[in-house]
């Protein structure tokens, strides 16, 4: 059903109307309390009133109908007597648009949701505005099937800019707005293009793009320019889409250095991108530049002439190996082993292809991009074309970073912040597994990854999107989607016990409650859908969908998928956790009868592991009751959840360890980077944190490779930037720093640190109230602990066997080092 037509003024009118708007600014959600369930929920016309209409253009209505992608841009060019000193908008597209003012990019979205979350954006345009004519300026695109997984879409290409208050209302979109169609801009399936490239995988990300300067109208952001404008028209409504605020702030839109060219062929070009460079008529050159570092931005590149030719910007995280390239890789091709090397690399990846047209032009890809190297492949017509320059713009949520370590061991020091940058990279709009292969948000990965946005940026905003998400997510069937927003389904029950977990890891950072009690309800629906698969000794039977634990042999689910498999001791432990956490957020907030039996299953569970998962003769728990197979995840889960008897928990995490790194011992399955996390949590439980330090030695190896970021897997890693293996940056904290919440909320913190051979080590972990800072030295025998707490903040510092009351401020302990 097409809504009615707005009523406007005529658009002489508007051009010179006078403007007195209110005063006032955008406050971005600082805290997570009114964020994503509870925020603002609109619908398509609210209480402001006749406000602005979802508008389109005709031939997005017909590719809409055909699922085809298309591109749209807005404009809106007003004559003001004088500039607002306030104006408040809400802006919106389906799917993504980027808002201009005058010529500058000033605001990007929407923020990802699904339908019944559809974000907008609320931007202060006043700043902007100045007396006289103005140009306001969106680009909208819908990129239809080729567009990345994780973004929804109603099926309607169309934009929607709203004024938060009635004397702003000549903004809103409507008639008055011009539109055309972008026809620069094609897509095509990216999945494809890198299966072609590297072999079999899986991509979801961004869609590659082809921009043709042919079809460019420049300046189209700043002059009223003659062109194939024509008025807007309203676009179909959807009963579905319910508008709520984006309670994240803007994303980063940062100039950053572009880096060096490590190899060029057919050209000399070691001067750019610091000078312009010409590639002759009718040649072919490649330059590859390395940005230094992995990182989520977008590529500019700058030209000038060259009609005819043809320009492949290819994205890569690190080389592949041409000497060991095959034709078909099942496991992925390799890589060079430093991924600082250039020498014998091939850059195989996702390309857009640029086709000048003699004009100098600016070229843009709509989607940001991941990589360390992007190769510059040109290959020119009859005419030269000059390489005017190549711009990175990075991206990302804006994270500031609060939380630091600094130490004698400048290994550790590395394995903090590489991991912290990695995190950086993969946190966006939501958290994502991998910026560059599939910007997916999965519970598993982003429990890790929101432990580290607590612990060194104290900014939860983006974690309490999440744990929102994913509630919102239950319309599938019933449980949490193991991956969300995404256009599709994606069900891991495990995971869904794993969500329950998350949200006690906010519960202990967080003063605030509310999340949890909005949440309570798909707490209870998890366990809820678990019930029928439990065995009346507690034992949980396969169940539906994919039953994925961890990258290992017996515990990925299988290729099939389909929940056919044996009962499960490692599901069960899954599970267990999940009471246990439950009935904690049952007591805290919400029905104690109901956190009663919460705890009785989980003592039948308990039970049920201990009496058919146990292996007497092996010491150790098995995967399955046929007790076929033994895991470190099984034991650590066993040790973790307290069922394995307290005097047994060391000798069991001994069983399934080595004396360093996450390798196990012959005949127990090892954890992936990724379940470590779970690993390292049975360890200090069992009163082993020591051993941390030697845990993480397998991290220390992986620095003599130069990554930048942490990959997903061992060599051969499908990817070199993914989120779930950071977590020793906030195991640093916790473990070797020894900082953890002894209280809900943080309310009082216990710090035992586990120094090992450090001499002296600065750490500092964000709080709810401000930051806890741990500064230790070792010299003569002793121990000097300085230790500054948030005001309210209390604990106790335990060492050498020995514990000391803190209170909030300053503390000194003075103590006799471990081991003397």
């Amino acid at each position: 059903m097409m809504r009615r037509m707005l009523t406007t003024l005529p658009i002489t009118a508007l051009l010179t109307v006078a403007l007195t708007v209110p005063g006032g600014a955008v406050e971005p959600f600082q805290n997570s309390g009114e964020a994503s369930a509870t925020q603002r929920t609109d619908s398509s016309r609210d209480a402001i009133g006749a406000a602005g209409a979802w508008i389109t253009h005709p031939d997005a209505i017909a590719a809409d109908a055909a699922k085809k992608p298309i591109a749209l841009q807005f404009r809106r060019v007003l004559n003001l007597t004088r500039a607002p000193k306030s104006l408040l908008v809400r802006v919106s597209a389906d799917n993504r648009f980027v808002l201009y003012v005058n010529g500058v990019r000033r605001a990007a979205g929407p923020a990802r949701g699904d339908m019944a979350h559809w974000r907008y954006e609320v931007i202060d345009l006043a700043p902007f505005l100045k007396r006289g004519t103005n140009v306001i300026t969106a680009q909208v695109w819908n990129d239809a099937g080729n567009a990345p997984a994780a973004q929804i879409t109603s099926g309607h290409t169309a934009f929607l800019i709203q004024a938060e208050s009635a004397e702003g209302r000549w903004i809103d979109s409507g008639q008055q707005w011009e539109v055309r169609v972008d026809r620069s801009r094609t897509v095509e399936s990216g999945m494809k293009q890198l299966q072609a490239a590297v072999g079999p995988t899986y991509y979801v990300g961004g869609a590659p793009e082809q921009l043709t300067g042919e079809h460019q109208l420049a300046n189209w952001t700043t002059a009223r320019e003659a062109g194939d404008w024509r008025p807007a028209v309203e676009a179909a409504a959807d009963e579905k889409r319910v508008l709520v605020a984006d309670p994240l702030p803007q994303m980063r839109y940062d100039a950053v250095p572009s880096g060096r060219v490590v190899r060029a062929e057919g050209v000399a070009a070691a001067a750019f991108p610091r000078r312009a460079l010409t590639i002759p008529a009718n040649s072919k050159a490649t330059i590859l530049i390395d940005a230094g570092r992995l990182l989520a931005a977008y590529p500019v590149l700058r030209t000038m002439g060259g009609a005819g030719a043809t320009v492949k910007l290819t994205y890569v995280e690190s080389l592949y190996d041409k000497a060991k390239l095959k034709k078909f890789a099942p496991s992925g091709q390799e890589r060079l082993f430093d991924r600082s090397s250039v020498e014998g690399g091939v850059a195989l990846g996702l390309t857009d292809t640029i086709r000048p047209d003699g004009r100098k032009a600016r070229f843009a890809p709509y989607w940001w991009r991941a990589w360390r190297y992007v190769q510059i492949a040109v290959e020119t017509g009859e005419k030269p074309l000059t390489l005017d320059g190549f711009d990175t713009f990075e991206t990302g949520y804006p994270f500031q970073q609060k939380g630091h370590f600094v130490s004698s061991d400048q290994g550790l020091d590395e394995i903090f912040r590489i991991g912290w940058k990695t995190a950086l990279l993969d946190a966006h709009e939501t958290y994502m597994d991998t910026a560059y292969w599939e910007q997916l948000q999965y519970i598993g990965d982003t429990r890790i990854q929101a432990l580290i946005s607590y612990d060194v940026a104290g900014d939860d905003r983006l974690a309490v999107q999440a744990l929102d998400a994913f509630d919102g997510s239950r319309v599938v069937d019933g449980l949490p989607q193991a991956a969300w927003p995404l256009n599709g389904a994606n069900s891991i029950p495990p995971f869904a016990l794993l969500w329950v977990g998350m949200l006690h890891d906010y519960w202990m950072r967080s003063p605030r409650q509310e999340v949890i009690q909005r949440n309570l309800a798909g707490v209870r629906a998890v366990l809820d859908w678990y019930a029928p698969y439990v065995r009346p000794d507690g034992i949980v039977r396969s169940t539906p969908s994919w039953v994925f634990v961890d990258w290992k042999p017996g515990l990925d689910g299988g290729f099939e998928r389909k929940g056919k498999g044996p009962d499960s001791c490692v599901v069960s432990l899954i599970y267990l956790g999940a009471l246990r956490q439950a009935a904690d957020l049952e007591r805290a907030t919400g029905d104690a009868a109901r956190a009663a039996n919460d705890d009785a299953a989980a003592s039948r569970v308990a039970a049920g592991v201990q009496a058919n998962c146990w292996d007497a003769k092996r010491g150790l728990y098995a995967d399955t009751p046929q007790k076929l197979t033994f895991s470190q995840q099984t034991n650590a889960l066993a040790v973790l959840y307290d069922v394995a008897p307290t005097a047994e928990r060391q000798a069991i995490m001994s069983r399934v360890m080595t004396a360093r790194g996450i390798e196990p011992p012959a005949g127990v399955t090892g954890s992936s980077y990724y379940f470590s996390f779970y690993l390292a949590r049975a360890l200090d439980h069992a009163g082993l944190g020591a051993q941390y330090p030697a845990m993480i030695e397998t991290w220390r190896d992986l620095l003599k490779q130069n990554f930048t970021t942490w990959p997903e897997t061992p060599a051969p890693s499908r990817s070199d930037s993914h989120a779930w293996s950071a977590h020793p940056t906030s195991g640093l904290l916790t473990y070797v720093a020894g900082i953890q919440p002894a209280a809900p909320g943080f309310a009082k913190v216990r710090i035992a640190p586990q120094l090992g051979g450090l001499k002296h080590l600065d750490a500092a972990m964000a709080h709810p109230g401000g930051v806890i800072r741990a500064r230790y030295k070792v010299r003569g025998g002793k121990l000097n602990a300085r230790l500054d707490l948030p005001p309210s903040v209390t604990g106790s510092f335990e060492y050498a066997g020995k514990s000391w009351p803190l209170k909030p401020g300053a503390n000194v302990v003075d103590a006799p080092a471990a081991g003397w």
